[in-house]
């Protein structure tokens, strides 16, 4: 009887994580405007140093990669793919500009671009994370999937033609922000 008496406890305070968890995840950017210190300048190895940046990346928006910051991202990728094929997988090697201990994900998150726009959203990922311990100038590798499925509601296969890969890899530090940091443009033809 007493081990269920503990089990019950822990039950009560089940409500208060939850509440707990839900308020930490609204954040304070919550429908917020884009960070007006982000640069709009295009380059091939950036950073993005405040907020999550999801907002850089809704279906339809208009994609400028933000400034340089502290990861340098860099993808091999095919160069063709079918959109039968539905998602392209590539190595994605991230490399720290300067010291930094934190979290990311187990993946890169890839995404698609045509004529400037955002067509294909990072894949979802499980909430599990990797604790990484960086010295300036180390290299890390990350698995990245790029969707060929149109983010539009209903659309399928993106239609073949030229498309843009970004990668995007976000370190949670110990003792600060959020920081993504994207690599890109990698050419891509969908036939």
């Amino acid at each position: 009887m007493r081990g269920h008496r503990k089990f019950a406890g822990r039950i009560a305070f089940l409500p208060l994580v939850v509440a707990l968890a839900t308020a930490g995840c609204a954040g304070d950017d919550v429908g917020g405007a884009p960070d007006p210190e982000l640069s709009t300048d295009r380059g091939e190895n950036v950073d993005a140093t405040h907020g999550t940046s999801d907002d850089l990346l809704g279906c339809g928006q208009l994609f400028d990669v933000p400034a340089d910051g502290v990861l340098t991202v860099a993808a091999q990728l095919p160069r063709t793919a079918s959109a039968a094929d539905r998602m392209v997988t590539g190595a994605v090697e991230v490399t720290s500009q300067r010291p930094v201990r934190g979290v990311v994900g187990q993946r890169a998150e890839m995404f698609l671009v045509r004529d400037g726009r955002v067509v294909g959203v990072p894949l979802p990922q499980d909430l599990l994370g990797v604790q990484w311990d960086l010295a300036a100038g180390q290299v890390e590798q990350l698995p990245g999937d790029v969707t060929l499925m149109s983010c539009e509601p209903g659309a399928g296969s993106v239609p073949p033609g030229d498309y843009e890969v970004y990668a995007r890899v976000t370190i949670v530090p110990d003792d600060g922000p959020a920081m993504p940091s994207f690599g890109g443009p990698w050419s891509l033809r969908v036939s």
